[in-house]
């Protein structure tokens, strides 16, 4: 796998190098400390599965430019890693063309669940990010249908122990091969699960019950526990 971090810090490239180096033993990292650059090793070095991008530095104006920035390499998975929480600025990276968003505060270990997902062709939004007392502004990003309900009341001891272990990864951005490889079950089994869950707690997608059940699994220190 070859990763390019696109970042202004060195500190940081080197710390997510660190993390990667620590969780991937066949892993190949290229650094950049600017837009240009990262943009001139994107198209000059075959092979890139996937680049780390830094939403402000060099080059690199934030959400305004993002857009144009992901179009010029659409061959590429781009994951926004950024300091900021708030809600305009997670949705615009996403509608921008990027494939996930990371926060800077997150720990080294969750671009093990990370990476696997967006290189399968999938989403990583993580929970905390868009839970609304997690951000300042809540105005910020259109409201969904289950923030909208005063009265929603997600009943969470109608889970099985079992659909509890799931929906816990699930709040981590695990993707249903990733809980099924960490809960020893098969992936079918996974997915009746999660289908199981989205109706108990009476909620329409794996993002609406990652929101209402991260309230609830915050403090958890051990996903599975």
């Amino acid at each position: 796998m070859v990763v390019l971090i696109a970042d202004d810090h060195a500190l940081f490239r080197y710390g997510i190098s660190l993390a990667l180096e620590s969780l991937y033993k066949d892993v190949t990292i290229l650094q950049a400390a600017s837009a240009e650059e990262a943009h001139r090793l994107a198209h000059s070095t075959p092979g890139i599965d996937l680049i780390l991008l830094d939403l402000m530095m060099p080059g690199l104006s934030g959400i305004a430019d993002l857009k144009t920035y992901i179009d010029s390499l659409p061959d590429i998975p781009v994951v926004v890693v950024s300091g900021s929480r708030q809600r305009a600025t997670i949705r615009a990276a996403i509608e921008a063309g990027a494939r996930g968003y990371i926060l800077k505060s997150a720990n080294g270990e969750i671009l093990r669940h990370v990476l696997p997902l967006v290189l399968s062709g999938e989403l990583y939004v993580p929970a905390q990010a868009v839970a609304a007392e997690d951000l300042g502004q809540a105005n910020d990003f259109e409201t969904s249908p289950l923030e909208e309900s005063n009265d929603f009341n997600p009943d969470f001891k109608s889970l099985t122990p079992r659909e509890t272990q799931v929906l816990k990864l699930l709040t981590l951005g695990y993707s249903n091969k990733e809980i099924a490889r960490s809960l020893g079950m098969l992936e079918g089994t996974v997915k009746v699960h999660v289908k199981s869950i989205m109706k108990k707690l009476g909620v329409n997608n794996r993002t609406q019950a990652a929101i209402a059940a991260n309230r609830t699994f915050r403090g958890a220190s051990n996903p599975i526990g």
